[in-house]
């Protein structure tokens, strides 16, 4: 799978009704047609896949999945999510059910023509949402799956690169899980004409789409040509010829037997022990699917290392051949939309942009400029040198501050979760899940997921014993004409720094200390005197502005727990026990899109990474199973 996607080469031409309307360059095609697009997505793909029925046919918290070739401009996409909703406003569906839609693409449209090409429906106020939606949180063109939450129980996961790599990752990280790939209940098969765009319509394809499916799965086309028919037919479909939609004479539809239906049904309660941003992130995942949360931690939340006055929300890029299989650059991208839709809740997370040196490294400036100038530069971006002593300076104008405390705020606002302080110090099985003890309290949950960071492995024998990472972070109060004389955005140097504002207070944050085991949280100042040399080697000019001490300070110790190759433990250890812990420096980034990935395993979805990045986050990974000497 190639890295830098080529952006779809847009044509705009008039159709025979008058209409302006989106041509491919590539395969002289249309996207669709001004006078009937979204009535034909509804024609072929909703009606033609017997959609209606079989979505009020769901059981309470089934989620239903649906599978594309050529997302496109979306539309199929967006006249389902309008279905959906008109089913949902009727009271149609049953509780707790959700839609899951999996897409391919391999030249996405630009946000810009996305917005000219879904202008045509801004007089449909019920899709007006869906698309405002879609476009406002569209990934850049970054090959690798991009998840999006276009509401609570509608996810789409739009996977850019080529449509056969990227459905082979979707087996490869089923079967590393020891999961069945067929997961699919029904496909849209919406490539441009099979005589203009072949790698859409390949038998290599169509077996694909065969192993993805699940039993009684069904497919709709626009096409009714003869090699796709048969070439459906030999993978195991029922194929079948029914009127076209306009002028098309004819269209495609296709079904595989039934046969048992062996769907796990979902959890009811899980308990998450930890109260940091993992556990919190786990617990909107799983809330997000209708489960009943409980949160159990001897402090309030946010705890532990998530508690910092603010936190430093900047990615660590690779190189970006390997960066769809890179946990830092692939978690920011998601988690990046993440906060940003929690701050209809309130100041979650302040979207300032980064400054980043790029340090600490041993490239060469011309080295780090060919590391960021492959992507795009709404990621990252070289800018006008401000501070001379560094070499390179970049902006990432997707980072920011995040406020931990709101966060925890947000999160623990759903009413399907709920939050009890008390300390779980055993875990036992039960029939059919586990029961939590907390001296002389124990409560029972369908599954428990241990995310105590450093502290994790003393509830569990199997889980790996992390280096545990003392980092203390340094404030101090500061003026309003210090502060507008600071500035606006955070910078990332050999540590970091930040202004923020609390309650109409300002202040200067730096960070963070680096002390490997040592799991003390007392203030010393020492540890200040560090993260002062540390601003002031840095960006001397604003050090001497500021007249830093130690005394000054006020300051916060926490204990990071980090892993041998850096990587967190998501997953199943055992039966109903999973784990989420070991992130490092990094929780903020990392937190999540892991718990996405630990409530797809729990509720036994399609995930949406790469066999690559499981193997790396897996509990039993080999570089796991041979405990950290003392001096590491």
């Amino acid at each position: 799978m190639t890295n830098t996607l080529r952006v779809a080469d847009i044509t705009w031409q008039t159709d025979h009704l008058g209409n302006t309307v989106p041509v491919s360059h590539a395969f002289d095609d249309v996207y669709f047609s001004h006078s009937g697009g979204i009535h034909e997505s509804h024609y072929v793909f909703i009606e033609g896949n017997d959609l209606a029925d079989r979505l009020a046919k769901l059981g309470d918290k089934q989620t239903f999945v649906v599978a594309e070739t050529g997302f496109g401009t979306g539309l199929n996409f967006l006249a389902l999510c309008k279905f959906w909703a008109t089913l949902k406003q009727n009271q149609q569906l049953n509780p707790g059910t959700r839609l899951h839609f999996i897409s391919t693409e391999k030249f996405p449209l630009s946000q810009e023509d996305l917005r000219t090409a879904l202008a045509a429906w801004q007089g449909d106020e019920q899709i007006q949402h869906f698309i405002h939606q879609l476009i406002h949180q569209y990934p850049l063109p970054l090959a690798g799956c991009h998840r999006i939450y276009i509401q609570d129980d509608i996810t789409l996961d739009l996977w850019l690169g080529d449509a056969q790599e990227s459905f082979n990752r979707v087996i490869q990280s089923q079967c590393v899980q020891n999961k069945p790939a067929s997961m699919v209940d029904a496909w849209f098969l919406d490539g441009f004409a099979p005589s203009k765009n072949s790698d859409l319509w390949s038998d290599e394809l169509f077996n694909t789409i065969s192993q993805l499916s699940n039993t009684g799965a069904t497919l709709a086309t626009f096409t009714a040509a003869g090699f796709v028919r048969r070439g459906l037919q030999a993978v195991g479909f029922e194929m079948t010829k029914r009127q076209g939609f306009g002028r098309k004479r004819e269209m495609l539809t296709g079904k595989l037997p039934c046969q048992d239906d062996k769907t796990k049904p979902a959890p009811n309660h899980i308990a998450i022990i930890g109260a940091g941003v993992s556990g919190l992130c786990a617990a909107l995942a799983l809330a997000r699917r209708s489960i009943q949360v409980t949160i159990f931690d001897k402090n309030p939340p946010p705890t532990g290392a998530s508690a910092n006055p603010r936190a430093l929300f900047a990615p660590k890029l690779s190189l970006i051949e390997h960066a769809k299989d890179h946990l830092s650059t692939v978690s920011f991208l998601y988690a990046e939309r993440f906060y940003q839709a929690l701050n209809k809740h309130g100041d979650v997370f302040v979207q300032s942009g980064v400054m980043d040196f790029l340090l600490p490294t041993q490239k060469s400036t011309d080295k780090l400029q060919a590391l960021i100038s492959p992507y795009p530069d709404e990621l990252i971006h070289e800018i006008t040198s401000v501070y001379p002593n560094q070499n390179i300076h970049t902006l990432v104008p997707k980072a920011g501050l995040i406020h931990p405390k709101n966060l925890a705020t947000a999160i623990l606002s759903h009413p399907l979760i709920s939050f009890k302080q008390e300390m779980i110090t055993k875990i036992a099985d039960a029939d059919n899940g586990v029961v939590l003890s907390a001296g002389d309290n124990a409560y029972s949950a369908d599954d428990v997921i241990i995310a105590s960071g450093y502290e994790s492995h003393l509830l569990h024998d199997k889980l790996f014993n992390p280096r545990k990472i003392r980092g203390q972070v340094s404030w101090l109060s500061i003026d309003d004409n210090t502060a507008s004389n600071l500035p606006n955005q955070p910078i990332k140097y050999d540590g970091y720094c930040a202004k923020f504002n609390d309650n109409g207070e300002n202040y200067f944050l730096m960070g963070a200390s680096f002390v490997r085991n040592c799991t003390d949280t007392d203030i010393n100042n020492e540890e200040h005197q560090f993260n002062i040399d540390k601003f002031s080697q840095g960006l001397p000019t604003l050090a001497k502005h500021l007249n830093l001490s130690p005394d000054r300070l006020s300051g916060r110790a926490s204990i990071r727990a980090q892993t041998p190759d850096y990587h967190p433990i998501i997953g199943q250890l055992e039966g109903n026990i999973y784990a989420m812990y070991g992130m490092g420096s990094k929780g903020f980034t990392f937190a999540p899109l892991c718990g996405e990935l630990i409530a797809g395993m729990i509720c036994d979805e399609v995930l949406p990474i790469s066999e690559t990045l499981l193997n790396k986050i897996s509990p039993n990974r080999p570089r796991l199973q041979t405990p950290l000497s003392d001096n590491e």
